[in-house]
């Protein structure tokens, strides 16, 4: 690569992240513990020199906020920061508070024409989002997975395409055929003018492949970013006439390739192909299901088993690792530590007296240790950790979704 073009992608990028910290840095926190800007700030970090200029940006941003049913007065509050006159002369300086809703809509409504306006737009637009997420699920997404991710992401985008198939049709959009052009638009502007099935070919699915079933969180949510901005703008701007719907959606589109170019480099249809997130739902169910059923009846008694239900004889050696994950599967969180998991096992299957007694110089019981050796011999590859049924965490062990698989199957009703 040239050196020169290296040094300036590599200063672009730099200058990105400066961009999207001094976003973070110039908000404040609220007595609530929300996050609220003030105009005057976002108007030096939107690249507007002039006040009226930016304040004509600010009345169009508080006319969407009423058209989308929202109280004015709940995100703009007109303030006077600085008592007494204006340093500068003349009655003091005007300014609004602006909670993160507000500041979206006002991104939303800048002059596109302006480079600062566009990575406002992604600030806000996801900043937002994560907060919705927080406040009506109270979800932390940054803490989840990526496969949970995923799959909490593809539900929000059959969501909100709810949403969006509603605004395109009070836009004019109607019949099947109709949708099926709308949304293809969609994905042309995206996708650099690839529709569904170019994308499908694009990425080697399968033909009857659904594409969003198969995208990564980042590719998810740069789609949902492409759905929730293109039923904003059918209805703030009122859109009419199905044609110039199909046109919204291109644009925005687009504009988030666009961006997503500015920020990463790395367009969408180059993002990883994922594993079918229907998987991932079964995988998910099966846990919950698993963990609704408590773990006794879920045991597989051998056919030399007492009637009375308790605790099963099985080879410790070979067979205690099954049990181990059996333990695990029906903890909130599937992560056991090695002490719990030596105080339950217990209570599913038959220790024998050779088992408990203390060894005088371990102090500590064969049982013990054969739990403990769980563990230690986790690079042998006939342990369950090195096979991948369970994670080695700090302290103890964390089912992973192999492991629930082989719960599930091995310990039947």
């Amino acid at each position: 690569m040239d050196i020169d073009k290296f040094d300036s992608q590599k200063n672009e990028m730099s200058s990105i992240e400066s961009l999207l910290d001094q976003f973070e840095q110039a908000g404040h926190e609220a007595p609530n513990g929300d996050k609220i800007w003030f105009a005057r700030d976002l108007q030096t970090l939107l690249g507007y020199q002039k006040w009226d200029k930016f304040e004509q940006v600010i009345e169009r941003a508080k006319t969407a906020c009423a058209t989308a049913g929202h109280p004015i007065e709940n995100h703009f509050q007109e303030v006077f920061p600085q008592a007494g006159k204006n340093p500068k002369g003349g009655r003091p300086s005007k300014d609004f508070e602006l909670d993160r809703y507000a500041s979206y809509l006002i991104a939303q409504n800048a002059s596109s024409s302006l480079r600062q306006v566009a990575f406002a737009q992604t600030y806000f637009a996801i900043q937002t989002r994560r907060q919705e997420l927080a406040d009506q699920d109270g979800v932390d997404f940054d803490t989840l997975s990526e496969n949970q991710k995923r799959l909490y992401l593809r539900n929000q985008v059959v969501a909100e395409n709810k949403r969006l198939a509603s605004a395109a049709k009070a836009a004019g959009v109607q019949t099947g055929q109709d949708f099926g052009k709308f949304q293809n638009k969609g994905y042309q502007g995206l996708y650099g003018g690839r529709g569904v099935g170019e994308i499908r070919q694009y990425k080697s699915l399968p033909g009857k492949a659904n594409i969003l079933d198969h995208m990564g969180s980042t590719e998810l949510a740069a789609n949902l970013f492409r759905i929730t901005q293109t039923e904003e703008k059918l209805r703030s701007k009122n859109i009419i006439g199905k044609e110039h719907a199909c046109n919204a959606h291109y644009e925005v589109g687009l504009k988030v390739r666009e961006t997503m170019k500015e920020l990463s480099g790395i367009m969408p249809e180059d993002l990883p192909v994922a594993e079918s997130v229907k998987k991932i739902a079964a995988a998910e169910r099966k846990q919950q299901r698993m963990r609704a059923i408590p773990a006794p009846a879920r045991i597989e008694q051998p056919s030399v088993a007492p009637k009375e239900a308790g605790p099963v004889e099985i080879d410790l050696t070979k067979d205690l690792w099954k049990y181990a994950l059996l333990i695990m599967s029906v903890r909130p969180d599937g992560v056991i530590t090695t002490s719990e998991l030596i105080d339950e096992i217990p209570k599913f299957v038959k220790l024998s007296d050779d088992h408990t007694a203390t060894n005088e110089s371990r102090k500590d019981s064969k049982f013990s240790q054969i739990v403990r050796n769980l563990k230690s011999h986790k690079t042998s590859k006939s342990n369950f950790i090195y096979q991948g049924y369970a994670e080695d965490v700090k302290g103890g062990f964390k089912i992973t979704d192999k492991g629930i698989e082989f719960v599930w199957s091995y310990f039947k009703e």
